[in-house]
């Protein structure tokens, strides 16, 4: 059997005023997508040829700028066309929170789906992997038959959720029948900072979702939650449950209402994990604090969420505290290209007179900084198959213990790998700032304290402040008015 694969990721935030550009996506062919998808293992115990079309990964942005879109989409769409007539099934990728612009369908996602359907008709399995921060519509239940996202935020599961879908998928090629998702649309926008697996009520939510499927005849149940920070009417969380056949239509569209009725219930649950404070509470809270190390997350410059991670507000503000507490603080990293190649110019040791800032708005005003180059090093990407993608150079401000890693490409620091790589340890640190919305993994089990600065910016989290003039309301917690109070409930 053959089998088509391809991956198209992207974040596209409403708010970053810049578009996205092809070269800033990762793209990779062959060998690579076939990695980049888990499921190598799963095809070569099944005897499966695989057809990898394209890799491209374009992280959390803007939206995409139409012709770098078409380069990736025509990858795909060109290779179902001249295959077509030997393709077994389609395999994808397909993040879920792109848009492109003058993109009729908005989302890159559906238009891709919307032409392979075209080309191959209805009767050809198509399955799809998603991030739970992507967005999902009826019309998706209609173009694919499996739908399956990530179940953990941080998404730690992601590769096991690659494999068990690629499990799924060959299991059905074996055995085909013509099965449809089921879907309800669940009108809550939170956010993934106020989604995090591990606290409720996801945690409840995905112990609902094991559960279900457990059940004889359910393939997949997933909880979609949205992306919160693009205006679209396609936003919005939603639930998928996927039966084995159509035999088990009616099981699937029942379990798809009573999570859609669980989830509804616990609306008012959904909270900002661990201590999320305004700016100079969290400040205040880092500096106190006698638990270490600290990890701070600069929310509203999420470079996980669409930000450019440009924002010089919290080093402002650390820079106007005289009283740090005897703390060493790092900020991991400030991006500011212009900035790191006048660095780069400087050797270790040496003192630097430059201005930090890309100016772009009020949250990442330049700032003077005095001080020395203590370090320099790779800057590397994160997750599977970490790579080198920049440089950073890490300056000590004089007179005080505040130290700047200044990057020349956007990334997040939320490996410990990636502190390595850049000549940097995290325990020569009692405060270190990261541009994340939620710790991942690692960060939150080795911090003593972690706190989530409520900052303005690009990823700014208090989403129902924001203005959107195209989602479908009401919308929770957009239009808490429109909404009658719950009682939370449990799983039992």
């Amino acid at each position: 059997m053959k089998v088509l694969i391809a991956s198209f990721t992207a974040e596209s935030n409403s708010w970053n005023p810049f578009h996205e550009k092809l070269e800033q996506f990762d793209i990779g062919y062959d060998e690579k997508v076939l990695d980049y998808m888990f499921c190598r293992d799963v095809f070569e115990r099944n005897d499966i040829e695989a057809i990898p079309t394209i890799y491209a990964n374009g992280g959390a942005a803007g939206y995409i700028e139409k012709e770098a879109f078409m380069f990736i989409a025509d990858k795909i769409i060109g290779t179902v066309r001249e295959r077509k007539d030997e393709l077994d099934g389609i395999l994808m990728f397909l993040h879920g929170a792109s848009h492109v612009v003058d993109l009729e369908e908005d989302a890159g996602e559906l238009y891709i789906l919307e032409r392979i359907r075209e080309i191959v008709g209805y009767d050809l399995p198509v399955a799809i992997t998603m991030d739970p921060h992507g967005n999902v519509t009826e019309r998706y239940t209609e173009l694919a038959n499996i739908i399956r996202c990530y179940r953990q935020s941080p998404h730690w599961d992601r590769e096991e959720c690659h494999h068990d879908v690629a499990e799924l998928f060959v299991k059905l090629l074996k055995n085909y029948r013509k099965i449809k998702p089921e879907y309800v649309r669940v009108p809550i926008l939170v956010g993934g900072q106020r989604s995090v697996s591990a606290d409720e009520p996801m945690c409840w939510i995905n112990e609902l979702l094991d559960k279900t499927e457990e059940l004889e005849g359910i393939m997949s149940a997933s909880y979609h939650i949205g992306y919160s920070h693009a205006d679209s009417a396609l936003c919005g969380a939603g639930v998928i449950v996927v039966p084995e056949s159509s035999e088990y239509q009616e099981l699937a569209a029942q379990k798809a209402q009573e999570i859609y009725g669980f989830v509804m219930a616990n609306k008012e649950v959904f909270h900002f994990t661990g201590y999320a404070l305004e700016p100079e509470e969290a400040i205040d809270e880092a500096i106190a604090t006698e638990k270490w190390p600290v990890f701070m997350t600069d929310a509203g410059d999420n470079a996980t969420g669409g930000a450019y991670a440009y924002n010089t507000l919290l080093l402002r503000m650390f820079m106007q505290r005289e009283n740090l507490n005897n703390k060493k603080v790092l900020f991991a990293t400030i991006h500011d290209p212009k900035a790191c190649e006048t660095l780069m110019k400087h050797k270790i040791g040496e003192q630097v007179s430059f201005s930090l800032g890309t100016g772009i708005d009020n949250e990442s005003q330049p700032v003077r900084i005095e001080g020395e180059i203590v370090t320099a090093g790779d800057l590397f990407t994160y997750y599977a198959f970490p790579h080198k993608i920049g440089d950073a150079v890490t300056v000590k401000l004089d007179g005080r213990e505040i130290y700047v890693t200044v990057a020349n490409h956007l990334t997040a620091f939320r490996e410990i790998q990636q502190f390595e790589r850049a000549g940097l340890n995290y325990k020569d640190y009692d405060i270190i700032i990261v541009k994340q919305g939620y710790l991942y993994t690692e960060e939150l089990e080795l911090a003593g304290r972690d706190i989530m600065a409520l900052t303005p910016g690009i990823t700014f989290q208090n989403v129902e402040d924001l203005e959107f003039k195209n989602l479908i309301r009401p919308m929770y917690p957009h239009d808490k008015e429109a909404f009658e109070t719950s009682r939370p409930l449990t799983v039992n």
